[in-house]
């Protein structure tokens, strides 16, 4: 379950801002050192994205980024999550910089084996991280093309992780998070800053920054990339036109939000107007045009710029791929041309949301009722499930769900299939669990063989769900937690789902979400289409006053064709010490309200050992006994 623990993993970017046409090609820097010890799964939406904005982009690893002279080959150097940077690496990219170079570096390199690379990046050389929860963004430098998105204060979204707290006095804060630390207190943290090192610029995003999905926030890293770009081109070009969406992904009948940027050595007077057109790509037939006008922006010590920002309709539009052509002018200057690429696909969106339906109707008698327990399974001396005995276990205690968690052993996935038929044989339904990034690598073991490909993972449940039909949910633990942001993004979460329910549209997807994340609409309409429901956590150990009202926000969250099954914790917990062992009379209100107010119980590692000797696997037994003889 969910763990308070500072791990760090390779992240991965997804940037928003467009490419110019004909942009000298870019690179990504992937340490293997952090590779070798953190996996580089978060690595993989950079290059996605670039690849699905057409921009040339060149991976280098440690030995090229410890050659400064090959690394000026590259307007801009990309990182994110790059802990472990051996000293030569170090000095390379720091040189980089000093020379002229741009660097966009995301999350501390914290294991980093030269402090010049700290330097460089503006951080000091005890930086380090700090847990913070219910953040909001604020400028600290308005008017920056950095952060010209930034307006005011952005709240942001979900966040209980560590960010970056130390910096050096020379680095230039151009944003600033603001929320609440693990004490309850108000804390500020650097968020983005911009630091010259000889003739050049590190541009630094702390990882909390980067962990957010909100669009607005994700703007901030579209402003951050841009300004490098121009910042190299204006060496040769009077003018660079940088062109954009807010999102690249639009549903009807919201409106495209497009942008476009131009900078300057010198603003003129007059202001710049710009006019964009709709087309479909790959034709000339017009859908929409928009015009817009801005006056110049003349920050200190950055390029003047300007931004037009224009919304255009797409209610009577189909699904598919469009195109947004612009033509920017200043007085004085001829006019540039841009393009940048959306996507409508509301229309799949709404059918994915009518589906929700017919799916609830699919599933409900599979699920409705779940009565079931989670890990603490028996094990042999050498170490494998001991599948009689936990058959003995799960029937004993009248259960009719059984969920596997493959994460001990190498062997729980070998396991797990040999405890399927043996479960079919009993009447047993069976869910299967696989732990997030944040618990897998490093202090902790792996979800062998398939480890992080979750999309492999639904591939090959989704095989095996097909020769047996007790197999009917994948759980993904701390769903929603830190780092775990980052890799579940709503595509690769659909990419999941829609591998689980082409081999077998009878099996569930349910994520493990906490109070925290519930009541975020914005999430919900994210992932909802990809999910089947929720299973919720009920963390308070020594009190039930609450369950009924939390069961009820649930509900609401959910609306009414998703499940809501309750973690029940009849030992462990998910992150705060453990009091001591639960209360009869706790497990007893706990079990009641959580079976009445949902669609189903899942006890968190029931101590099955000595059956109905220890009191509270008596208790289960006797209240799942009454239950499923209604």
């Amino acid at each position: 379950m969910e763990t308070h623990t500072t791990v760090l993993f390779a992240l991965g970017l997804l940037l928003l801002a467009a490419a110019p046409s004909g942009a000298q090609s870019l690179a990504v820097y992937q340490s293997e050192a952090t590779h070798a010890r953190y996996q580089g799964i978060y690595q993989a939406p950079l290059r996605e994205w670039l690849q699905s904005r057409h921009q040339e982009f060149q991976v280098i690893g440690d030995a090229e980024a410890a050659d400064a002279q090959r690394l000026r080959a590259y307007p801009v150097i990309l990182a994110t999550a790059n802990y472990v940077v051996p000293r030569a690496a170090c000095a390379g990219l720091a040189e980089y910089v000093a020379q002229g170079g741009r660097l966009l570096w995301i999350d501390t390199p914290v294991l980093c084996e030269d402090p010049v690379l700290l330097t460089t990046l503006g951080l000091t050389a005890n930086t380090d991280y700090t847990e913070l929860r219910q953040g909001a963004l604020r400028p600290a430098a308005p008017g920056h093309p950095a952060i010209a998105s930034l307006e005011g204060r952005l709240a942001v979204a979900s966040l209980t992780s560590n960010a970056t707290q130390a910096l050096a006095p020379d680095a230039l804060t151009l944003a600033t998070l603001e929320g609440k630390n693990a004490e309850n207190e108000t804390v500020q943290l650097p968020a983005i800053t911009l630091t010259r090192r000889g003739q050049g610029l590190a541009l630094f995003f702390n990882w909390l920054t980067f962990l957010n999905q909100a669009p607005g926030v994700r703007a901030l890293l579209d402003d951050g990339l841009d300004l490098l770009i121009a910042d190299y081109r204006l060496k040769t070009e009077p003018m660079v036109l940088l062109t954009g969406v807010h999102q690249v992904e639009v549903r009807q009948p919201a409106p495209v939000r497009a942008v476009a940027k131009l900078f300057c050595r010198e603003a003129a007077s007059a202001p710049v107007r710009g006019q964009v057109v709709l087309v479909g790509k790959g034709t000339a037939v017009e859908k929409a045009r928009r015009t817009a006008r801005a006056e110049w922006q003349r920050p200190v010590g950055a390029p003047a710029f300007a931004v037009l920002r224009v919304e255009l309709p797409t209610a009577r539009l189909a699904d598919g791929d469009y195109q947004l052509r612009w033509q920017v002018s200043a007085a004085g200057a001829a006019a540039l041309k841009g393009s940048t690429s959306v996507t409508l696909e509301g229309q799949r969106w709404a059918a994915l949301k009518r589906a929700e339906r017919q799916r609830y109707r699919l599933l409900k008698p599979l699920l409705a009722g779940t009565l079931g327990d989670y890990d603490a399974e028996p094990r042999t001396p050498d170490g494998r499930v001991d599948i009689p005995r936990l058959i003995e276990q799960i029937t004993t205690a009248h259960m009719n769900m059984y969920d596997f968690l493959i994460w001990h052993p190498p062997t729980d996935w070998e396991d797990f299939q040999q405890f399927l038929p043996a479960a079919r044989a009993k009447g047993i339904k069976v869910w299967v669990t696989l732990c997030p990034p944040s618990e897998q690598g490093d202090a902790f073991p792996w979800s062998e063989p398939y480890r992080l490909d979750f999309v492999r993972w639904a591939d090959e449940i989704g095989k095996l769900s097909k020769r047996y039909d007790n197999l009917v949910a994948l759980v993904i633990d701390d769903f929603w937690v830190g780092a775990n942001m980052q890799l579940f993004t709503p595509g690769y979460v659909a990419r999941v789902a829609e591998t689980l329910r082409r081999h077998n549209p009878r099996l569930a997807f349910l994520p493990t979400l906490y109070w925290h994340n519930i009541g975020d609409a914005a999430w919900m309409e994210q992932f909802g289409p990809s999910i089947d429901g929720i299973v919720f956590p009920y963390a308070l150990l020594e009190s039930w006053d609450t369950l009924p009202e939390q069961l009820r926000g649930c509900r609401k969250f959910l609306g009414p064709d998703k499940f809501l099954f309750v973690n029940v914790y009849a030992a462990g917990s998910s992150g705060p010490p453990e009091p001591g062992p639960r209360s009869a009379e706790y497990l007893r209100q706990v079990l009641t309200l959580s079976r009445e107010g949902s669609d189903g119980v899942r006890i968190y590692c029931l101590p099955k050992e000595k059956l109905l000797e220890d009191y509270r696997y008596a208790i289960t037994a006797e209240l799942y006994k009454q239950w499923t003889s209604r």
